[in-house]
């Protein structure tokens, strides 16, 4: 079956890239005269998943703050999870939460997993690797990330390129071990009449799920190691796996128009007037949940949740979720180039998704559920010119389960000097309904058995946005109204609030500089009116100090120290069963700070740290470290890591 996948992806990427001189079309650049012009050696981009517009993004070589360039901090600054790379987490960001896929049970991996539009695509004058490594000590304890992508042209307009991903933390508690991989293969051609963008994307998990630790009074035991602390399961499993296959093509309708030089030579530009756009998305996802149906997983799940149809015979459990989504998107585009009057873009589309779904448990053998939607929308865009840039789209689904659904959103952005720096404004709105997943109302397991009929859920948002860009300074301001807000209760059930609940949160990133001293800084202030279902820290913090300076002209040194920390808060326990988070108020989280130290070395492309992460372990003597309820924070670990780019 791989075999079978990998040869249609392959197929389709070649018949695609010969399609140009297959449809008669003209060459996709004509030059008079020519004289060649410099060209960076590596650009990259990600790309809108609906339209396929280009987002350049920045090559990762990135050498501030290295030790800290992993999934769970570049997600936010604060999390809930166990602690150990590739587990479930959910941001303790209200506006940093994200929800990658229609499949509820993607969402606590949507730190790792890599999508269709989460993917870089590139364009290289030489192929291009890069490889970096990091590690965590002590032995047997480790915590091991290997990353590798590599990227290169076939000819001026066809690249070609993979990824992997591979995260194997064995975890310094009992039965946390936890392993991911994701990668695969992406190919962009870049013609000027004739585009695509092809992802074939592979995301697997695996974490054994110990319940966090049955005592929290155990971390002041002076006679208990941390890897000997009790736990309150002790074989229980989750799996999740996704393949992902994407292809986006459009042709375009134009004329060449000549482009002076400054030599003197002319170029034939292609000007494109309108685009046909397609793209097709097939997504097969599965969520498995397996447990030993022994003494202690009888007691995790005897009185607060369902488990009435456990047969004490069978020596384990297993529950199973399947999601399989195919959607097809034609579009029609009136390119801002050519519309010199108007001096705006169009666009409009029409999408078809289609949806099946099956759960099935050992006492249920197989549930299924197939869902269809037709969705009609457009957008109009501005993103040429420096000054003023904008878009503003919306969709609503006319057939289906989820008729009646429909969002409408616009941002802009406005760049202009002031004195010597850059100041850029940016806001953006959005309004819409959504019909809940069919998961959130209908779901049957071994342990949770659920019949919902929810509300649609109404959500408005507001969200604005200052900065300087010389200066390292940015200020923010994002603010959401819901009506009819879905939740998991204090049983780990879904639930709905029926009336609003308000989120306001301002955030600031201030990086600082007096010499060779650095201080960056990011700060969140948020409030939830209601912190009964939407409980959330008031505050949150990340910043590093350190200090930056050139040894020998070649060798950039990076010394310093960061902490991470956020308030108390009534913060969500983890449901293993489900992999979902819900409330608790029994026991408040936060009011610690995570303190590392750390030395980033940079030579040419290559990228070392060395890093001791909470050091401070021992220094607030018997203050409890949590990041959510019964997981604590990994005690004073040793963190190394490489990195080395190849380009020519």
């Amino acid at each position: 079956m791989k075999k079978i996948r990998f040869t249609i992806f392959f197929c389709v990427i070649f018949l695609a890239a010969n399609a140009q001189e297959k449809l008669g079309l003209p060459p996709t650049e004509n030059v008079v005269n020519s004289a060649s012009t410099p060209q960076i050696n590596v650009r990259s981009w990600q790309i809108d998943e609906r339209y396929g517009i280009a987002d350049t993004c920045s090559v990762d070589t990135v050498i501030t703050s290295f030790q800290d360039n992993v999934p769970v901090h570049n997600y936010s600054i604060a999390n809930s999870w166990n602690g150990n790379l590739g587990s479930p987490l959910q941001s303790k960001i209200f506006f940093d939460r994200t929800s990658k896929t229609n499949f509820i049970f993607s969402n606590p991996y949507d730190a790792y997993t890599v999508n269709a539009s989460d993917v870089r695509f590139f364009n290289t004058k030489t192929p291009y690797a890069l490889l970096t490594y990091r590690t965590a000590l002590p032995k047997f304890e480790e915590e091991d990330y290997f990353r590798a992508i590599f990227s290169m042209n076939i000819n001026k307009y066809l690249n070609v390129g993979g990824l992997v991903n591979f995260i194997y933390g064995r975890g310094q508690l009992q039965n946390q071990t936890s392993r991911m991989t994701n990668g695969g293969f992406f190919a962009s051609y870049s013609g000027k009449r004739y585009a695509f963008n092809a992802v074939f994307m592979v995301n697997d998990f695996r974490n054994f799920e110990n319940g966090g630790i049955l005592d929290t009074a155990q971390l002041s035991d002076k006679t208990k190691t941390f890897n000997t602390l009790d736990i309150k399961l002790n074989n229980a499993i989750s799996y999740y796996r996704s393949y992902i296959y994407f292809y986006n093509h459009k042709y375009s309708l134009g004329s060449y128009k000549e482009r002076k030089l400054a030599n003197d030579s002319v170029v034939l530009d292609f000007v494109p007037v309108t685009s046909f756009i397609h793209t097709i998305k097939f997504e097969d996802a599965q969520k498995k949940y397996v447990d030993m149906n022994d003494k202690k997983t009888q007691e995790f799940y005897s009185n607060n949740y369902y488990s009435d149809n456990i047969d004490e015979t069978k020596i384990n459990t297993r529950d199973s979720t399947k999601f399989m989504s195919l959607k097809n998107t034609f579009a029609v585009t009136l390119e801002e180039k050519f519309n010199r009057i108007l001096k705006f873009g169009l666009a409009a589309f029409v999408e078809h998704e289609f949806i099946y779904r099956t759960v099935s448990s050992d006492w249920l053998r197989f549930v299924s559920y197939y869902e269809n939607n037709i969705s009609v929308g457009g957008m109009l865009s501005k993103n040429e010119g420096k000054t003023i840039k904008y878009n503003a789209s919306g969709q609503v689904v006319v057939v289906g389960r989820c008729i009646g659904d429909f969002d409408v959103k616009g941002n802009l952005l406005t760049t202009f000097r002031v004195l010597k720096d850059t100041l850029s404004l940016s806001a953006g709105v959005f309004f819409g309904a959504n019909t809940q997943d069919y998961l959130m109302e209908n779901y049957y397991s071994n342990h949770f058995n659920w019949n919902n009929n929810f509300d649609k859920t109404l959500n408005l948002k507001i969200k604005a946005r200052i900065s300087l860009q010389k200066t390292g300074i940015s200020i923010g301001f994002n603010m959401a109204n819901i009506t009819n807000f879905v939740y998991f209760d204090e049983n780990a059930m879904p639930a709905q609030h029926n009336g609003n609940v308000q989120v306001m949160a301002f955030d600031a990133t201030a990086n600082l500089k007096f010499w060779k001293f650095h201080w960056d800084n990011k700060l969140v202030y948020q409030i939830s009116s209601n912190r009964e279902v939407l409980p959330l820290p008031d505050f949150a913090v990340y910043t590093n100090l350190y200090f930056k300076t050139k040894i020998f002209k070649v060798l950039l040194v990076q010394l310093g120290m960061s902490c991470r920390y956020n308030t108390a808060y009534y913060a969500p326990r983890y449901m293993p069963a489900t992999g979902q988070f819900y409330l608790q108020n029994e026991e408040k989280i936060g009011n610690y700070p995570q303190m590392n130290v750390y030395l980033n070395l940079h030579l040419k492309r290559a990228r070392i740290y060395v890093q001791y992460s909470h050091w401070n372990k021992d220094v607030f003597g018997g203050k409890k470290y949590f990041l959510m309820p019964d997981y604590p924070m990994n005690p004073g670990t040793f963190q190394i890591g490489v990195s080395w780019a190849f380009y020519n």
